[in-house]
This record gives C-alpha cells, sequence and structure tokens, in this order.
C-alpha cells in the first residue's frame, strides 16, 4: 500500500515540478528565439512572447493553465511578463524577464535576445 503525501509534501513536490518545467520552457524558448525570432521589432516582442509561452505550455503540460497578468517594458529591451498559473491543486505565478539587445534606439529597433528567464517565487506558490 502506498501511503498519502501530507498536504505540505504535495505542495513542495508540485513546486518541484512546476520550477522544473519553467527552467525547460526557458531552454526551450531561448533557443526558439535565437533560431527564430532574432531582429524582430522590439515592439511586437512582447506579443510573440505571450504566444510562444503559452503555446509551449499547452503542448508540455495541458492540465496547466496560463493566463496572462501583466506585461511592462522596463529601460530600452528589457520586457516583464507576469501569468498566473494553475493546476488542479495549486494556484501561482510565473514571472519572465526578458533581456534584448536593441539595434537602434526606437521601439521599432530589431531586437536580439541576450537572455530569458523564467520564475516561480515559493511565496507566490499556495494551495487552492
Amino acid at each position: 500500500m502506498t501511503d498519502k503525501l501530507k498536504a505540505s509534501e504535495r505542495v513542495e513536490k508540485k513546486f518541484v515540478y512546476i520550477s522544473a518545467l519553467t527552467k525547460e520552457c526557458r531552454k526551450a524558448l531561448t533557443a526558439k528565439f535565437k533560431r527564430e525570432h532574432n531582429g524582430l521589432p522590439f515592439d511586437s516582442l512582447e506579443s510573440v512572447m505571450r504566444r510562444e509561452v503559452e503555446s509551449w505550455f499547452t503542448i508540455r503540460d495541458r492540465h496547466i493553465e496560463l493566463n496572462h497578468d501583466e506585461s511592462k517594458v522596463g529601460k530600452p529591451g528589457e520586457l516583464f511578463m507576469t501569468y498566473l498559473g494553475s493546476t488542479k491543486e495549486m494556484r501561482f505565478k510565473i514571472h519572465i524577464k526578458g533581456l534584448f539587445t536593441l539595434a537602434g534606439s526606437s521601439s521599432k529597433s530589431p531586437a536580439y535576445l541576450k537572455s530569458l528567464n523564467l520564475n516561480i517565487d515559493k511565496r507566490e506558490f499556495n494551495k487552492k
């Protein structure tokens, strides 16, 4: 017989799983952006990033539901996004930070991915 996991153990197990998924997503999206989306105008990157993140998670795990919460543009070449995610038992937030090198000073300048980070804060990972 298998013992049932305690609530805190289930939360920890789910957190480890979602953290591993975000690392896998970061790696896949970094490669895809460098391969397919190099030189896109910076002002169009937010919609492309949203589409790529949402489609990757949909394909990878259909039990994870993601909803775009907000997007911000920081300094020239910085893009910040937040997603509210949920599974059957948990709620969490995914924070995305993309840094791009711009080939110009306008928002329509071609942008090239420098780095991409996806993070989950354990404090924002809660049971429903």
